[in-house]
């Protein structure tokens, strides 16, 4: 039927189609508008440093891999490689400055990550989390995450043999062979895997195989420190320690917070050049000899040093570290771990420095190896006390959830 021989229906079907899309524009542009400011993203700023060794990063549709020879900034789609002398550090920030840091990511060696995104959302108005997803092929990753202000975070995570959730707090995944095992230092997370999900707490581990259900949920190991975490005062399990010279003032001990983090600062800005030391000591007193492993973590932020490197003797550092304990042979000893960002200038005649070099302003997690295996000739049979310390002239430091785990 031609429209000139019934004009009237014709002009009835465009009335009502004009309607109905009156309708669904003045519905769907609104949604469409309040979807976009809800859900729209943009991506954060991410950064590499190699800590130690070659570690390579592989740009999105570049064909090789190059060396991280200074820090780099890492584009969505980039992959990070270490070998088995390498280890590296991505930290993703809340803005291009890299003033505050929203997550950080530790490659131990032999380990291979790609960074899928790193977003947060474009307006203000939008309660949607900050949202990371990485794919880790093989190898090990510390991870610790904060959130900044009101919004959430959430990092996804995916291996061969399952997918992890985290919410902000420190987790430590390592890839071995055909299963995934995810720690938690704190926070909780989700393994997925196999259409099941199991959720690990604080202080708990769980492993997960391809095809396969995570398992339960099991306790991690024994921290023999207590209130590693730094939970309401500090006594009695901690005790201060300061030493300067008459007359002078001494460095200071504070309990704060860093984002959700809580924490024991060291500080000490006199311009005196009097060397010193600030920190706090926890007697132990634990029988160590029934246990094959014993592994010291914590996290640890350098925010200023007067010294350069460790100082004349490689023996001043903004955080120490200083195990004493009676090996098996009933000796007194001790086992010590300095931290420091600021390299020596060229001509100066120090020692030097035997600490680890880790970049200033982060929060950085350390792991020892195995102190068993690291003190086999002097093996520890007793620990007697941990000690951390800032030490030098002046500093600025913090510490945070320390641990000496027993297995």
């Amino acid at each position: 039927m031609h429209w000139r021989q019934n004009p009237q229906r014709v002009a009835w079907f465009i009335l009502i189609a004009s309607f109905v899309a009156c309708c669904v524009l003045t519905v769907a542009v609104p949604l469409g508008a309040r979807s976009f400011v809800l859900h729209a993203t943009r991506s954060r700023a991410a950064y590499a440093t190699a800590l130690t060794g070659t570690a390579q990063l592989q740009l999105p549709r570049a064909a090789d891999p190059t060396a991280i020879t200074e820090r780099r900034p890492v584009a969505e789609g980039s992959k990070l490689i270490t070998d088995n002398t390498a280890r590296a550090l991505l930290a993703v920030y809340t803005d291009e400055t890299g003033e505050q840091v929203l997550a950080t990511f530790q490659l131990f060696q032999d380990t291979a990550v790609t960074l899928e995104h790193a977003r947060t959302p474009r307006f203000d108005w939008s309660k949607d989390p900050d949202q990371i997803s990485l794919d880790l092929e093989r190898g090990r990753l510390l991870i610790s995450t904060q959130t900044t202000g009101v919004r959430a975070i959430r990092v996804w995570l995916t291996t061969p043999q399952a997918t992890i959730i985290f919410s902000a707090g420190a987790y430590d995944i390592i890839i071995q062979g055909e299963e995934t095992q995810v720690r938690a230092r704190s926070g909780a997370a989700q393994v997925l895997a196999a259409g099941t999900q199991m959720t690990v707490n604080s202080g708990e581990r769980v492993s997960a195989q391809a095809g396969r259900a995570p398992s339960l949920p099991v306790p991690g190991a024994e921290n023999l420190v207590r209130n590693g975490s730094f939970e309401g005062e500090l006594a009695p399990a901690w005790q201060e320690t300061v030493t300067v010279s008459a007359g002078l003032a001494p460095g200071e001990i504070t309990r704060e917070t860093d984002g959700q983090r809580r924490v024991v600062r060291f500080s000490r800005r006199t311009e005196d050049a009097a060397p010193n030391t600030a920190g706090i000591q926890q007697n132990l007193n634990r029988d160590v000899q029934g246990y094959d492993s014993l592994v010291l973590r914590l996290d640890l932020k350098l925010l200023y040093q007067s010294v350069p490197g460790g100082g004349y003797l490689a023996s001043e550092y903004p955080v120490m570290i200083d195990i004493f304990y009676t090996d098996i042979y009933g000796k007194d000893l001790h086992w010590y771990q300095g931290f420091y960002y600021m390299n020596l200038p060229p001509a100066l005649p120090w020692l030097p420095p035997t600490g680890e070099q880790i970049p200033r302003g982060i929060w950085y997690t350390y792991e020892s190896q195995n102190l068993f295996d690291r003190l086999r000739d002097t093996r520890p049979a007793r620990i007697n006390s941990i000690t951390i310390y800032a030490s030098g002239h002046d500093y600025d430091s913090m510490i945070s959830d320390v641990a000496l785990s027993a297995r």
